[in-house]
């Protein structure tokens, strides 16, 4: 009935509007005005006849050229249709271009995943914690992405593929398929309640079952390896869960107000699940599954050899249809009576390499690949030079490497078959913007920026010539020392070892690449280096950057030297932001999570998003991580949304093998204070991947609550005894339901309060009233206040008047959306605020002093921060041009009718 007017929607104050016209001649604005707080919407529209339209044909021109200014509306439908046309016509040939690069190398924090690069289409196997952070950061191409292959259910595995599939979601792919033993769906279908997939279709692969079709630029072959039955962990997981069976039910759909919203076709994935039948038969096998590994052997498909036009020259070929023959292959007979054949005048055919993933988890997987045959062929005795294999990618852990019956296996292959290993003897955490912004803010303040303990990228020799200020000044100096802090380093027999017999080998880095077709081998050109002098030279080159910094670096020094510090009560509690941004990850704001130290021995984590563990690694190193997780006593979650929580499940495994490396095998529980829906995530996860229920006592956020306490007295004065408190308070909050904030009041007498998400809240003020610390999110610039509220977030001068009606001494600004990755846009910021950042660790005598930082970082990014103020100056005119406009066409109507209404009285 109705066809757009244009594909232009703005996103006004309180709606948003799309500009349509009727096919009889009747224009119309259209909008959903949305209420978040209440959940309803109401249509409204305005509609006008084209005889009412002609007494504004002046303003009509300006709402076309209005129209064609307004941002405009990602339309995903159209992208995936312009993707599967692109797919249906470039398939008709094999692929030319084929390499696998690592992307993540498995080392401690950082993910384990590889990226395998076709023209045609890209596949990922394994897809870590951390996974779609670093394909952010190093731009891999998504957009084309059709296959996830999963070698063996563990969170290393497995951790970053609900972020992951977000962002395929994003780039407009229409479908996924999973590769993998069977349950790994499950980690998708339990994450539907805090993640929204609506406009991608997720698909099972069973190991069992055909690879896909012919088309496919990869043929793939799914190898099962199972472990000996004695050596896996026996047992029925549900008979652990009495006491949590009250919570192990239907999660709520945080996202349940926009189900009035049309909805997609649900994806196969998700009709098998809401089958009954179907899902207790898929968790029976999942479960029983929990002891197989998969292994694939992939090879593109045969490609035909390039023509060579100088050998057809020089054959006597003329131009014409002949050279198309002999591109296919076919010989020809030339005019004088010679047969070319094609043979003499093309490159040899490429059968197509054959590259190996594979992974034996532990040792009890040993037998299973030793006696698989499916690898025989692509070994030393298979037969055929081309079926060997070109390349094996090794998910196996160096402890498993190192057996003899594992290198047995390796030494199977033929002595030019390469190896790369990705696992934890690996150093290499694959970021290299983390360590950029770190430098640069500890050139301010080397208490609150300390340099980061991740030593696993070396640093170039010489990073810049000429640089005669720079290379002079202390600072900078300073910053090109190495970190005197435990550094990761691989163990020594795992570092680019050699194995007698087997081809070379190598210890995977982020962006080691290895071309496949055209046969390069291996290629080193893009393997990270740090620049440290480098990236304080970035700093020197914004014209207001030494000032201020000369000017703020005197005000710091006037503050420490007056300070009378006291190395014991005055140090704790200190805090540490290992993220600081929302919703998803970029190249220098992680998603949330806070370590509150509160004393040498005790420590508690506020919210644990994706990548929490690896941040954790990369600031203070391996060792001094290990012996902070031993201290790490509790584990506080806001609310249910991913980016608050999603790395959980990573932080129990890491805290429980901390322990184990010190002989400790039955590790102290983990308090866990969270949303009871929370328990329905983690027991599927339990039942259907590896065991970790066991690591943790769970208290359930809303028996905590100031206004309706429901926790037995001797329960909390336990907890309050085990985190050294003298009182724990909570309200619930304005975001989604069951969002919560808390108030920290230590035994020592400091108070500090965290908000969570959320907009402006009374509850929160009433249980923060005279805090030390106000930690509250500040997602949006001003301007941005009725996006705020729509996503029921804070603007910055909203957290900042929350911090003044409790009366807070101090206040610290976090969860910026990504749009701010370096400085959120502020009017004034008054003297008891401070920005945080990713590794910014703050005690009380730090405080002060933070809010002077605020200048000198609008100098040093500039460039990003007069970016900000380019985009917000467009929204505001825009806005006001359209708000303009749709004053002009009501006013006209009105105009209008009271003309037609005197006409009829006439």
């Amino acid at each position: 009935m109705w066809r757009q007017f244009s594909s232009c929607v703005w996103r006004g104050a309180s709606c948003q509007w799309q500009i349509c016209v009727k096919k009889t001649g009747v224009y119309c604005v259209l909008g959903v005005q949305s209420d978040v707080l209440c959940q309803q919407q109401q249509a409204v529209s305005l509609s006008f006849t084209a005889t009412q339209c002609k007494s504004f044909k002046k303003s009509k021109q300006k709402l076309y050229d209005l129209i064609l200014t307004m941002p405009k509306k990602v339309d995903l439908k159209g992208l995936q249709e312009q993707r599967l046309a692109r797919k249906k016509k470039i398939r008709k040939y094999p692929p030319s271009t084929v390499y696998l690069q690592v992307l993540g190398s498995g080392a401690p924090g950082a993910p384990k995943a590889l990226y395998v690069f076709t023209e045609h289409a890209k596949y990922l196997f394994n897809c870590g914690e951390g996974t779609q952070r670093l394909a952010h950061e190093h731009k891999v191409k998504l957009s084309t992405m059709e296959h996830i292959l999963i070698t063996h259910k563990s969170w290393e595995n497995v951790g970053g593929l609900p972020g992951m599939l977000l962002t395929l979601q994003d780039t407009g792919v229409p479908f996924i398929t999973l590769h993998g033993p069977p349950g790994i769906a499950s980690l998708y279908y339990d994450t539907r309640h805090f993640l929204r997939f609506k406009d991608i279709s997720i698909h099972y692969n069973h190991y069992e079952g055909n690879s896909g079709p012919s088309t496919d630029p990869l043929i793939i072959q799914a190898v099962p390896l199972w472990a000996k039955m004695e050596e896996t962990i026996s047992g029925d997981p549900s008979e652990k869960l009495e006491s949590f069976q009250e919570t192990n039910d239907e999660g709520e759909d945080l996202y349940a107000h926009e189900k009035s919203l049309p909805k997609k076709r649900s994806s196969p994935v998700e009709e098998s699940f809401n089958n009954p039948t179907v899902k207790r038969q898929r968790q029976g096998e999942s479960i029983s599954c929990k002891n197989l590994s998969v292994a694939y052997i992939c090879r593109p498909p045969p490609k035909a050899g390039a023509l060579r036009l100088e050998l057809c020259v020089k054959a006597g070929v003329p131009p014409g249809p002949q050279l198309g023959e002999l591109k296919k292959g076919n010989d020809i007979t030339l005019a004088d009576g010679r047969i070319v054949k094609a043979a003499d005048v093309t490159d040899p055919d490429d059968p197509g390499p054959v590259f190996i993933v594979v992974e034996a988890p532990s040792e009890a997987y040993l037998d299973s690949l030793l006696e698989s045959p499916a690898f025989t062929q692509h070994q030393c005795s298979g037969g055929l030079d081309e079926d060997l294999a070109e390349v094996v990618v090794h998910f196996t852990p160096p402890e498993v490497v190192a057996n003899p019956r594992y290198q047995e296996w390796m030494a199977r292959f033929s002595p030019s078959t390469s190896h790369v290993i990705l696992n934890d003897a690996n150093s290499c955490m694959g970021s290299e913007a983390v360590h950029r912004i770190q430098y640069k803010l500890n050139l301010l303040n080397d208490n609150l920026f300390p340099l980061l303990g991740d030593n696993g990228i070396p640093k170039k020799e010489a990073c810049s010539e000429g640089n005669t200020e720079e290379s002079n000044n202390s600072d900078c100096k300073k910053t090109s020392t190495n970190n005197s802090k435990d550094t990761l380093q691989a163990p020594e027999k795992f570092a680019n070892f050699q194995i007698s017999g087997v081809g070379p080998t190598v210890q995977a880095a982020t962006l080691l690449n290895y071309h496949i077709r055209p046969k390069k081998r291996f290629d080193r050109s893009n393997v990270l280096q740090l620049c440290p002098d480098t990236y304080i030279q970035e700093c020197y080159e914004g014209e207001k950057f030494e000032s201020a910094f000369l000017n703020v670096k005197e005000k710091l020094q006037s503050h420490y030297s007056d300070q009378a510090v006291n190395a014991g009560s005055l140090d704790y509690p200190y805090v540490t932001f290992l993220g600081t941004g929302s919703c998803i990850p970029n190249k220098t704001r992680n998603t949330s999570g806070i370590l509150l130290e509160l004393s040498h021995d005790k420590a508690l984590l506020m919210d644990c998003g994706e990548g929490t563990y690896g941040q954790l690694v990369r600031l203070l190193g391996c060792t001094e991580c290990e012996a902070l997780l031993r201290r790490l006593v509790a584990v506080y979650v806001s609310h249910l949304h991913a980016d608050h929580h999603i790395g959980l499940i990573r932080l129990l495994l890491a805290r429980r093998r901390a322990f184990n490396a010190t002989g400790i095998s039955d590790a102290p529980k983990l308090l866990l204070l969270a949303p009871s829906r929370i328990m329905a995530y983690l027991t599927s996860y339990h039942e259907n991947f590896e065991p970790i229920l066991e690591d943790f006592i769970i208290i359930w956020n809303q028996n905590l609550l100031y206004n309706d306490f429901t926790l037995g007295k001797e329960d909390y004065r336990k907890l309050c005894s085990q985190l050294d408190m003298k009182d724990i308070r909570m309200t619930y909050v304005v975001h989604c339901p069951n969002s919560f904030g808390v108030a920290w009041t230590h035994a020592n007498g400091w108070k500090i309060v965290y908000s969570g998400d959320t907009m402006p809240c009374k509850g929160l003020v009433d249980i923060g009233q005279d805090c030390d610390i106000l930690i509250h999110e500040a997602t949006m610039e001003d301007e941005l206040e009725e996006d705020a509220r729509i996503k029921t977030h804070c603007t910055t001068s909203q957290a900042i008047q929350v911090g003044k009606d409790m009366n807070a001494q101090h206040m610290l600004l976090t969860h910026f959306s990504q749009r701010y990755a370096k400085v959120p846009l502020m009017d004034d910021l008054p003297a008891q605020v401070g920005i945080a950042f990713d590794n910014m660790k703050v005690c009380f005598r730090d405080l002060p002093t933070l809010h002077l930082l605020y200048d000198v970082l609008v100098a040093m990014f500039s460039e990003n921060y007069d970016e900000m103020l380019e985009k917000t100056a467009k929204k505001r005119l825009a806005r006001q041009r359209l708000e303009t406009a749709m004053s002009n066409i009501t006013t006209n109507s009105i105009t209008s009718e009271e003309t037609t209404v005197k006409e009829i009285n006439v």
